[in-house]
C-alpha cells in the first residue's frame, strides 16, 4: 500500500488587529481644540463689531489694474443715516452710499437719490451718452463737462470714491443743480416719503 501524501498548505499569518482610535485624552489636543474654539468666537464676535460700525461691499477684484475687492465705509448713527437707510426699502447702505452720507451729512438722503436715480446700479464703470454730445460718467454721472478742470481726468470718475468726493465738491458750488434728475425730480421717486404721501421739495 503506498502512503499518501498530504499537501501542507501554509498557514495565513496573522495580522496585528488595528486597534480603533478613541477620543485622545492628550493634554495637548485638548489644549488646541480650546485654541481653535476660542479663536471662532472671537472672529465672529469681531465681525459683529465690525457690521455694527462699518459698512462692507464687495466689487470687482480687476479695474484696468488689480484692486482690493472689498470697499470699507465707517457707518454714521445720526438721524440723516437712518433716514437714508429707511429710503433703501430693507436694504442696507453700501459701503459707497455709506461713504456718500459721511460726505454729505444733512444732505445725504437727497444725494443717494440721485445717485440711484442716475446710476440705479450704483455701478463705479459706467457711462450715459447724452443728446448734446457728452457723457456721463461713473457712480454720480459727473458729466465730461467738467475734465475741463485741471487735474481731473476720466480716470479718476471712474474711481467710486473720486467719483462722489467730486460730486461732493459741486454740491458745495453750485448745490444740487448739476444733475437734471434733481432739477426735473426724478429724485424723489427714491425717497421714502413719495410711497408715503409726501416728500422734501425742491
Amino acid at each position: 500500500m503506498s502512503a499518501r501524501t498530504k499537501a501542507v498548505l501554509p498557514m495565513p499569518s496573522k495580522r496585528p488587529r488595528r486597534r480603533r482610535a478613541g477620543p485622545s485624552g492628550s493634554p495637548i489636543s485638548a489644549a488646541l481644540a480650546g485654541v481653535v474654539l476660542l479663536a471662532a468666537v472671537s472672529a465672529a464676535f469681531a465681525s459683529l463689531i465690525l457690521r455694527e460700525r462699518y459698512a462692507f461691499s464687495l466689487q470687482s477684484p480687476v479695474k484696468i489694474h488689480f484692486q482690493w475687492p472689498l470697499v470699507v465705509a465707517a457707518k454714521t448713527s445720526g438721524e440723516d443715516a437712518m433716514e437714508a437707510q429707511a429710503d433703501q426699502f430693507g436694504h442696507r447702505l453700501t459701503a459707497y452710499q455709506q461713504y456718500a452720507c459721511n460726505k454729505f451729512g444733512t444732505a445725504c438722503r437727497v444725494a443717494l437719490a440721485i445717485q440711484r436715480a442716475e446710476n440705479p446700479r450704483g455701478a463705479c464703470e459706467i457711462y450715459h451718452y447724452n443728446s448734446d454730445g457728452t457723457l456721463d460718467w461713473g457712480y454720480f454721472q459727473i458729466n465730461t463737462v467738467h475734465l475741463k478742470r485741471i487735474g481731473l481726468n476720466l480716470r479718476d470718475l471712474l474711481d467710486c470714491r473720486a467719483n462722489i468726493d467730486f460730486a461732493y465738491q459741486l454740491y458745495q458750488e453750485r448745490g444740487f443743480q448739476p444733475w437734471s434728475t434733481y432739477n426735473n425730480g426724478t429724485y424723489r421717486k427714491f425717497l421714502r416719503e413719495v410711497h408715503d404721501g409726501g416728500g422734501p421739495s425742491n
